[in-house]
């Protein structure tokens, strides 16, 4: 198994374990949540360990976004310990367990390497999350492609070292199987195993790489830098939708002025998304204030996350099309906006839904462009799906200096005087973010 992985098979003989007082991981950081599953298993008699980012982050005093869970217990023994669960996945078969403040992944121990993904599968596990909503299962095909293995396996077909810990509810320990604290207390990013073979089995593993040495502050170590350079032109054949789903995570990150920097100086980004444009010093600039929007708590929608990277095209695009009396040609507009997000939508393989809010967000600039001067112009724009997304890109623009100060305020007060919250500090969940799942209620005895 080890040889498959390009790992030398006398390597990582024994774990090292951090007993509690070796550590300052504590429960009382982890979620209610992933602490109900983890004891729930261990009571029941199983193996249960927080594992993955989630305990490198604990461990860098960080809050982690989601808590995951490894197990020895199998997904449909799982699946009758937790009735708010639901077996997920066809190839790897997860568990999510549901509460109110949202989902615990679980999953079974595996020592089968994660072989390349075909680009079906990032489409039908985002159909998957789409139906999450209720905790029914589907049959689940039968497959191969999965062995269920120990705890140690299991770390050793990770990606990264310092995201292979875990952290055993059992005695409230550290186990370690290839060398994840000392690349942790060293601040290094290495993959397990050959680089160039886990690349090969998973290009994205290269952006994750960089991002986290971006996000944490890490160095990545020159094994593993040589392979994302001699491997770099892999990234092209990673799925769409899961190159998308990386792209938008960075964005959402907080550190995405520097993860797209160090995604660019190595040569991934241009290979993986060809038609998004980031070579100039006003991609950059947009992306430092996501950053800042993002740091300061607020949420920003997908279309505006991706609008952002054509903003500056597009409103050249608009003042090309606008008369000299300030008329805009608005078929045309429309027209070659189209044409200019065509190439990246299509690569990205947006939903329509997305699409049509960033296409709708984009175009609604040119009515903004100048202080409105009917109460009627603004509440009817106002109430359209897409003006959050419109909203988003014009704090932007007029940030960058597309767009006048003057009329941004004078847009601020037209809405307050047609009853419209003040949208440039609202919280909003994400245009395509999907809704918290419901609770199926409890049947009558």
């Amino acid at each position: 198994m080890t040889e498959a992985i390009g790992m030398p098979t006398t390597e990582y003989l024994s774990p090292k374990v951090l007993a509690r007082p070796e550590h300052q991981l504590s429960r009382g950081s982890l979620s209610s949540e992933a602490l109900k599953v983890l004891y729930r298993l261990h009571r029941s008699g199983y193996a249960a360990y927080l594992v993955g980012g989630s305990v490198r982050d604990l461990l860098l005093g960080h809050r982690p976004k989601d808590f995951d869970v490894a197990t020895n217990a199998r997904p449909q023994e799982i699946r009758r310990l937790f009735r708010n669960s639901r077996v997920i996945g066809r190839r790897f078969r997860l568990v999510h367990v549901f509460f109110r403040a949202g989902i615990v992944e679980v999953a079974t121990f595996r020592a089968s390497p994660e072989p390349p993904e075909s680009p079906n599968d990032w489409e039908e596990a985002a159909a998957e999350e789409a139906e999450e909503n209720t905790t029914t299962d589907r049959p689940q095909p039968a497959t191969e492609d999965v062995v269920f293995g120990t705890p140690a396996e299991d770390a050793r077909r990770r990606d990264f070292t310092v995201n292979a810990l875990f952290y055993n509810i059992a005695d409230f320990s550290i186990i370690d199987h290839v060398g994840g604290i000392k690349d942790l207390e060293r601040g290094l990013i290495r993959t397990i195993g050959d680089p160039d073979q886990r690349f090969i089995e998973d290009p994205v593993r290269m952006m994750r790489a960089l991002e986290y040495s971006v996000r944490l502050g890490f160095e990545i170590d020159s094994r593993t830098s040589e392979a994302i350079i001699a491997q770099r032109d892999m990234i092209a054949e990673a799925s769409a939708p899961r190159l998308t789903y990386e792209l938008l995570e960075s964005l959402r990150s907080g550190h995405a002025a520097g993860i797209h920097e160090a995604w660019r100086r190595s040569g991934v980004f241009t290979r993986a998304f060809p038609d998004i444009p980031i070579d100039t010093d006003e991609s950059m600039r947009v992306l430092e204030m996501v950053d800042r929007e993002i740091n300061s708590g607020r949420e920003l929608s997908d279309p505006g996350l991706i609008g952002s990277y054509f903003l500056g095209r597009f409103l050249a695009i608009a003042e090309e099309e606008t008369s000299d009396t300030g008329r805009v040609d608005n078929p045309q507009v429309l027209g070659r906006l189209r044409e200019s997000l065509e190439p990246a939508s299509t690569s990205m393989h947006l939903s329509n839904q997305t699409l049509h809010l960033l296409h709708q967000g984009l175009f609604a600039l040119t009515k903004m462009r100048r202080p409105p001067e009917r109460g009627r112009q603004v509440l009817k724009l106002a109430r359209q799906e897409y003006f959050n997304v419109a909203w988003e890109l014009f704090g932007f623009a007029v940030a960058l200096g597309y767009i006048s100060p003057e009329a941004f305020q004078g847009w601020k007060r037209a809405l307050r005087k047609v009853g419209s919250k003040d949208r440039s500090r609202v919280p909003r969940r994400s245009a395509t973010e999907r809704p918290r799942p419901r609770r199926r209620p409890r049947k009558r005895r």
